[in-house]
C-alpha cells in the first residue's frame, strides 16, 4: 500500500471526480450485443440458463479498463457514465428515440453511429416481439391502459428496467467469497432428487448459479491480468505499486473471502458492477457498508496494514466509482426521475442485531467521504437512533447537511424498524434494515422488495371528484362517475366522492401490477442478483420467483398528497364552513383555470393549507393517508403484502403538467406537492409548524416509506450555533415519529444565478426528491419547483 499519510489524496479524488463530471453520458450497447449473440446460440435451453450463459459471455468478452488514479476498479459498461441497454426488457426505447436521444430535454445521451449500427443490425431484429415491455403492452387491461394514458397514474419505471429497489447480499459476497457460495450450492444440490419435477427445476437453477459464479471469477481474473500488464510498463513507481496491489486484490476477491478493507470494498463493488451488467435497473443498494466493512477495517488498523488516512482514500475512491454510474431510461420515464439517477444507496448508523448502538469509526469516515467527494452518488443515508446513537454522530451528520449537497437522507431508526416489522420481519432482522431506492426500507440479502411500478396522481384523482370522472388532460372519462358536486349537501359527500375515486384508482393500479409481477416471474429471472441471497441459493428459487427469506409485493406510491388535502380543505372551508363560494362559482373558476377570476383564486390560495399546524387540515391529511394505506393493503400481491409509499422522485412535476386547476388555488399544469411535504411556498408558519403537520401522518402505516423535503436558509445553520440548531431539529423529527427528512441548504439567489449561468455551477448538487442531482442537469420545471420551495429559518428557543 503506497497511499501517503496526509490530505494529498484529495488531489487524486479531484482528478477522478473531474473525469466523471466532464464525461457526457452515452448509450452503450456492448452488453446488449453480447447478450443477443449468446441468446442466439442457446435457443431451446431453459431461460435462466440462457441468462447465465449470456452473463458469462459478457464477463469473458466485454471491454474492461483501469483508469489513471483508480484504486477500486470495475465497470458494468465499456466506459464510464454509460447508459446500458437491456434489450430483453425494452429494446424499443432506442428505436423510438433514435434521432432525439442526444438532444432530448431530459437526461440526453450521446448515441454514436457504431452503437446505432449494432442496434439496427443485431439487437433490434432479434428482440422485436420478445421483450418484457412488449409482453406488458399486450397484457395490460384496457381500463388500466386508459388510466395510464390519462396520467391518473403512471406505469413507467419497472416496465423499462425490470425489478429494482433491492439490497443484494453484498455482505455475504464479501464474507464468504464465491467459493463459499459454491459450497452452499453444492450442499443444496446434495438434497435434491433430479428425478422429480421440483428437483429437476432446482437442479437447472443451481447450474445457472454456478455459471454466474464462473463468470464473476473470470471477470475478476481479467482485471487482475490487466492491472499486472499495466504495472509491468508503468514508469511511475508509486502508480506501479498501486497497479500491482490491484492485481493482487483481484486475484483474492471475490473468489475468496475478503481479508482486508481494500479487498472488501473491491469485492462489493465488482459484484455491484455485475448486477448492473445483468440489468441496469434502478436502486441497487450496497446497504450498511459501515457494518460489514468494519471488521476488515479494524483488523487492518490493529495489524498495521492501513492507516486511517489510507482507509479514507479507499472510501473516497469507491464513492467516485459509484458516481460513474448513470441510469438509462426513455424520455417519458425520465420525466419522473430526472438526473440520470441510479439510486445506489449506502447507509450508516443505527443499531445492531441486539438493538445496541452500531455507530463505528467507519460511520464517520463514510460521512467524510460524502463530504470529500460531493457527487450525486452514492445516495447517502443515515439511520439515527435517538436513544442509542451518540451526539458526536449527529453532529457529523449535521456538518454534512450544512454543505448543501442534499446529503444525507436522514432516517428515524425507530420508525424504520416498525416499518420492517409491518412487513412481517421479526425484530432481530428488523434491526438490520437499510434504505433502498430513495429511502424505502429493506434488508440486505434477505428481502424481495420493490417500491412499485409508479405512483397515483392524487391531483388527477381529486380533479375526477370535481368533474364527475372527467379528465381534462385526455378529454375523456377514465374515472368513476361519483356525482355532480353541485348536488353534494355536505362536505362529507364530497370527501367520500374523492375517496371513492382514490379507491377505484388503487384497485386498477393493483390490476396493472399483478400483470407485471406475473410477467416478471415468467420472463425476468435474475440469477446474478439471486446469487447473494442465501435463501435463494438454499431453496434454488430465483429472487423474482419468491426465493428470498422475506417477500413483499410491489408498493403503490402517491404523488401530490399535500395538494389533495389542500383541495379538500379549501372546499370544506370556502363552500361548507364559511359559505364564501358556491360550487358553481368554484367549478367555473377551475374550468377557466382562474382566468378573470382572480378574486376566487385569492380566496382559494388564502384557505388553510397543510404544513402549518392547523388542526382541521392536518386531520384531513391523517384521514386520507390512513385511508390510502388501508385500501392498498386490501390487495395482496403475488409476493405477499402490498405496501403503500409516498416516495415520488420528481413525479410531482410531470403529474402536475397533466392536472387541471384545483381548489387550493393551484393553477392548471403547475407542479403538485411532493410526497408528504407541503406544496411549495404554502408552509408559511415556520419549521416547527411544518414538522408538527407532517408528524400527524402515521408514517408507520406507509410500509415502503414517506419522503419529506425541507429547504433551510444557509445563514440559519452557520457556525456552531447553527449546528446545534440543526441537531435539535433532527432530534425533534425523531421525537415526532417522522420517518424521513432531507434538506436543501441553499439560497434562492444562488439557485437563480445557477439557472442563468450554468457554466459557473457545474458541480452544484441539490436535493430533488429522494435523491441529489446536479442542478444544471435538471429540467427547468424541476429547477423552478426547487426555487419555489419555502426557505425556513431555524431559531434558538
Amino acid at each position: 500500500m503506497t497511499i501517503k499519510n496526509g490530505a494529498s489524496y484529495l488531489n487524486r479524488i479531484e482528478r477522478l471526480k473531474n473525469k466523471v463530471l466532464n464525461t457526457i453520458p452515452s448509450i452503450d450497447v456492448e452488453n446488449a450485443r453480447i447478450l443477443t449473440e449468446s441468446f442466439k446460440q442457446t435457443e431451446g435451453e431453459p431461460l435462466v440458463i440462457r441468462k447465465a450463459k449470456a452473463f458469462y459471455q459478457q464477463c469473458q468478452t466485454k471491454t474492461i479498463f483501469i483508469q489513471e488514479d483508480e484504486l477500486i476498479v470495475g465497470s458494468p459498461g465499456s466506459r464510464i457514465r454509460a447508459g446500458i441497454l437491456n434489450p430483453d426488457v425494452s429494446w424499443h426505447v432506442l428505436e423510438e428515440e433514435y434521432e432525439t436521444m442526444s438532444e432530448r430535454i431530459r437526461d440526453p445521451f450521446l448515441f454514436g453511429d457504431e452503437e446505432k449500427e449494432v442496434f439496427n443490425q443485431i439487437i433490434k431484429p432479434y428482440w422485436k416481439g420478445k421483450s418484457y415491455f412488449e409482453a406488458w403492452q399486450k397484457r395490460m387491461p384496457e381500463e388500466v391502459r386508459h388510466l395510464a394514458a390519462s396520467s391518473v397514474f403512471f406505469v413507467a419505471l419497472r416496465t423499462i428496467r425490470g425489478p429494482g429497489e433491492l439490497t443484494p447480499g453484498h455482505d455475504w459476497i464479501v464474507k464468504a467469497g464465491i467459493n463459499g457460495i459454491r459450497q452452499e450450492i453444492t450442499m443444496t444440490r446434495a438434497n435434491l432428487d433430479p428425478a422429480t419435477p421440483e428437483g429437476y427445476s432446482k437442479e437447472v437453477y443451481l447450474k445457472a448459479l454456478e455459471i454466474i459464479c464462473d463468470g464473476i471469477v473470470m471477470l475478476a481474473g481479467r482485471y487482475s491480468e490487466l492491472a499486472a500488464k499495466k504495472a509491468a510498463v508503468e514508469k511511475d513507481s508509486k502508480r506501479k505499486q498501486e497497479l500491482e496491489k490491484i492485481a493482487e486484490v483481484m486475484k483474492q476477491v471475490p473468489l475468496h473471502p475478503a481479508k482486508t478493507l481494500w479487498e472488501g470494498l473491491q469485492s462489493a463493488y465488482l459484484y455491484h458492477s455485475c448486477i448492473l451488467m445483468e440489468q441496469q435497473a434502478g436502486s441497487y443498494t450496497l446497504g450498511r457498508l459501515d457494518q460489514y466493512m468494519y471488521p476488515l477495517y479494524r483488523k487492518d488498523i490493529e495489524e498495521g496494514r492501513l492507516t486511517k488516512v489510507q482507509a479514507q482514500e479507499l472510501l473516497d475512491c469507491l464513492w467516485v466509482k459509484i458516481a460513474e454510474q448513470v441510469i438509462f431510461q426513455d424520455e417519458e420515464s425520465a420525466k419522473y426521475a430526472t438526473g440520470y439517477i441510479p439510486y445506489q444507496n449506502v447507509c450508516v448508523g443505527g443499531v445492531d442485531a441486539d438493538g445496541s448502538d452500531a455507530v463505528n469509526e467507519l460511520s464517520y469516515m463514510m460521512i467524510q467521504a460524502t463530504m470529500d467527494v460531493r457527487m450525486f452518488q452514492p445516495s447517502f443515508c443515515v439511520r439515527y437512533n435517538r436513544g442509542k446513537n451518540p451526539d458526536s454522530f449527529l453532529k457529523k451528520v449535521s456538518e454534512l447537511i450544512k454543505l448543501g449537497t442534499g446529503f444525507p437522507a436522514f432516517l428515524n431508526d425507530d420508525v424504520g424498524v416498525k416499518l420492517m416489522m409491518g412487513k412481517g420481519v421479526p425484530i432481530e432482522d428488523a434491526y438490520n434494515w437499510n434504505p433502498t431506492g430513495c429511502i424505502e426500507p429493506s434488508i440486505m440479502g434477505k428481502m424481495r422488495n420493490s417500491t412499485g411500478v409508479g405512483s397515483i396522481n392524487l391531483g388527477a384523482v381529486l380533479e375526477g371528484a370535481l368533474t364527475n370522472g372527467y379528465n381534462r388532460a385526455s378529454n375523456t372519462y377514465p374515472l368513476l362517475k361519483t356525482g355532480d358536486p353541485r348536488l353534494f349537501k355536505t362536505f362529507e359527500e364530497f370527501k367520500n366522492a374523492a375517496k371513492a375515486q382514490l379507491a377505484y384508482v388503487i384497485k386498477k393500479f393493483v390490476e396493472a401490477d399483478l400483470v407485471l409481477e406475473s410477467i416478471s416471474k415468467e420472463l425476468r429471472p435474475v440469477p446474478v442478483v439471486s446469487l447473494s441471497f442465501k435463501e435463494c441459493v438454499q431453496s434454488a428459487v430465483d429472487y423474482d420467483q419468491g426465493g428470498a427469506k422475506y417477500t413483499v409485493s410491489n408498493g403503490i406510491g402517491l404523488v401530490g398528497g399535500g395538494e389533495f388535502v389542500n383541495g379538500l380543505a379549501a372546499v370544506k372551508q370556502l363552500i361548507y364552513d364559511e359559505k364564501r363560494l358556491t360550487w358553481s362559482e368554484l367549478l367555473e373558476a377551475l374550468e377557466q383555470n382562474f382566468n378573470a377570476q382572480e378574486e376566487i383564486r385569492n380566496l382559494c390560495a388564502a384557505a388553510s393549507k397543510y404544513g402549518n399546524d392547523i388542526a382541521d387540515v392536518d386531520a384531513l391529511a391523517t384521514e386520507i393517508f390512513e385511508f390510502t394505506a388501508d385500501e392498498i393493503e386490501k390487495y395482496p400481491g403475488q409476493y405477499g403484502i402490498r405496501t403503500a409509499c409516498s416516495v415520488p422522485t420528481t413525479c410531482h412535476i410531470p403529474c402536475g403538467v397533466v392536472t387541471g386547476a384545483l381548489p387550493s388555488g393551484r393553477k392548471a399544469y403547475t407542479p403538485l406537492s411532493d410526497s408528504v411535504s407541503a406544496t411549495a411556498g404554502t408552509d408559511v408558519n415556520g419549521p416547527t409548524a411544518l414538522l408538527k403537520s407532517v408528524s400527524k401522518i402515521n408514517h408507520a402505516r406507509f410500509l415502503n416509506g414517506t419522503l419529506f423535503n425541507m429547504k433551510l436558509d444557509p445563514k440559519t445553520v452557520e457556525g456552531a450555533g447553527g449546528t446545534a440548531r440543526l441537531m435539535n431539529l433532527l432530534k425533534s423529527v425523531c421525537d415526532l415519529g417522522i420517518y424521513h427528512i432531507q434538506f436543501n441548504v441553499v439560497s434562492r439567489e444562488t439557485l437563480i444565478d445557477a439557472q442563468e449561468h450554468p457554466e459557473k455551477y457545474k458541480g452544484m448538487l441539490v436535493r430533488v426528491a429522494g435523491y441529489s442531482a446536479y442542478f444544471v442537469e435538471l429540467d427547468k420545471m424541476v429547477q423552478d419547483e426547487i426555487i419555489m420551495r419555502t426557505r425556513h429559518e431555524l431559531v434558538t428557543n
